[in-house]
């Protein structure tokens, strides 16, 4: 960090103050990715290219020249698009006009059609910038790094020998975003889930999911297991959404013996499969209060249960959307699942998961998640 300095008497004038702030305005102009200066110049080159074909094809449509037109607001933004679209318009007054000089219908309609797309485009961009502070392709840069950012979030680590394990995250209607995200870590012989429904659907859910499950991340395995959810929402307290809240489940197991302790806010627990009895269980917990509504909770709000893992048990944790419908009680939603998951479990762990997620009554309606623990 360098130390301001004041100006000499002789830099105190108001030209001079007003050349350095010109000058610190307009570097960034010039620092541009290289791709965006490519566009421009395949831009610019179509235009031209486009003049030279009317001078053979002069019966060819104006319409030609909306495609480098809607490319320059599509792909470039700021100056940059500027410029394209003044050369683009210019060719085609250029074509339209002045090699004609005679105004026709033709040139007349194609001329009001071009000319509104760039106004759209360019209105498109300004009002994009002034809302969200940034180009619309850098928000779709943005978007993709936190869809990415999410798919990482969501892999679970790898278990040791004697475990298997298998998770999977599907969202309402294939979107790209959603408000379930599952995190995981293994530290020091112990395996930490948590499975996190964040209200809402669709891109707000979703950025919300990715922060939280971020946060999450970080909690899990430095954290006594007591802990983790009055943590969890603290930190969405802290966040202040006014109007959303979140559900978790959490798991800490022991993979040395396969103790484990449970824990809910507001969320489906888990259910157990005992291998020696050939039975499932729901595991039942006093449903925690829900993340993000009530400050300073502590590890009483948020009670916890204890079991273990034989060889050969399951554990499952998922989200509502898996068996809940608004047809059907919740109860028998869970019995549904566990049918499905008896099935697909015992044909093959590998993606049964997924196809848990895939024979839920809801459908493509809601956020699905599921997580398969078992001890081989």
């Amino acid at each position: 960090m360098g130390i301001e300095q004041s100006l000499s008497p002789g830099l105190s004038s108001r030209p001079m103050r007003w050349l350095l702030r010109r000058q610190r305005t307009a570097a960034p102009t010039f620092d541009l990715p290289r791709s965006a200066w490519i566009i421009t110049a395949a831009i610019v080159t179509i235009a031209t290219f486009l003049v030279l074909l009317f001078e053979v094809r002069p019966d060819y449509s104006y319409g030609l020249f909306l495609p480098p037109v809607l490319a320059s607001g599509l792909m470039l933004s700021g100056r940059l698009m500027g410029v394209a679209l003044a050369y683009c318009c210019l060719a085609f007054v250029l074509v339209a006009f002045i090699r004609t000089p005679d105004l026709t219908e033709r040139a007349a309609t194609s001329a009001i059609a071009i000319g509104v797309t760039a106004a759209i485009v360019a209105a498109l961009d300004r009002t994009w910038t002034r809302s969200s502070g940034i180009s619309h392709q850098v928000a779709a840069t943005l978007l993709t790094d936190l869809r990415q950012r999410h798919e990482v979030q969501t892999h679970m680590p790898d278990l040791p020998p004697g475990w298997s394990l298998d998770s999977a995250v599907m969202p309402a209607h294939d979107e790209a975003f959603c408000g379930d995200v599952v995190v995981g870590c293994e530290v020091s012989g112990v395996f930490n889930a948590a499975v996190l429904d964040v209200s809402g659907k669709g891109s707000t859910a979703g950025s919300r999911a990715v922060l939280l499950g971020g946060a999450v991340s970080g909690l899990l395995g430095a954290l006594e297991p007591s802990r983790v959810l009055p943590a969890i929402n603290d930190y969405l307290v802290r966040q202040g959404w006014t109007d959303g809240f979140a559900t978790a489940t959490h798991v800490a197991v022991d993979l040395a013996d396969g103790a484990f302790s449970l824990g809910s806010a507001g969320h489906p627990a888990a259910v157990q499969f005992h291998a020696g009895a050939g039975r499932w269980e729901a595991m039942t917990t006093e449903a925690g209060v829900v993340l993000g509504i009530i400050d300073h909770l502590t590890e009483r709000d948020y009670p916890r249960v204890r079991g273990q893992l034989l060889p050969g048990d399951i554990l499952v944790l998922f989200s509502d959307g898996v068996v809940e419908h608004k047809d059907v009680d919740i109860s028998q939603g869970i019995d549904r699942m566990l049918g499905h998951a008896e099935r697909e479990i015992s044909s093959s762990i590998v993606g049964s998961a997924k196809r848990i997620c895939q024979t839920a009554r809801a459908g493509e309606t809601d956020d699905r998640t599921v997580v398969v623990l078992r001890r081989n």
